[in-house]
């Protein structure tokens, strides 16, 4: 299965790595994000947007 860490960045084009990333939200301190060394773009997997949910 695909996930957001296989995929380039929509923005430049770049490689996506996993990065560990603060949120302020409920408990969940700290989540997995996809995050673009380039630009900076975000893109969250579905597994953290259901433990944001």
């Amino acid at each position: 299965m695909t996930t957001e860490f296989d995929l380039s960045c929509a923005t430049c084009g770049s490689s996506l790595s996993k990065q560990s990333v603060s949120v302020d939200h409920l408990n969940a301190q700290r989540v997995e994000a996809a995050v673009c060394r380039n630009c900076g773009d975000r893109y969250f997997p579905e597994s953290t947007l259901e433990r944001l949910d």
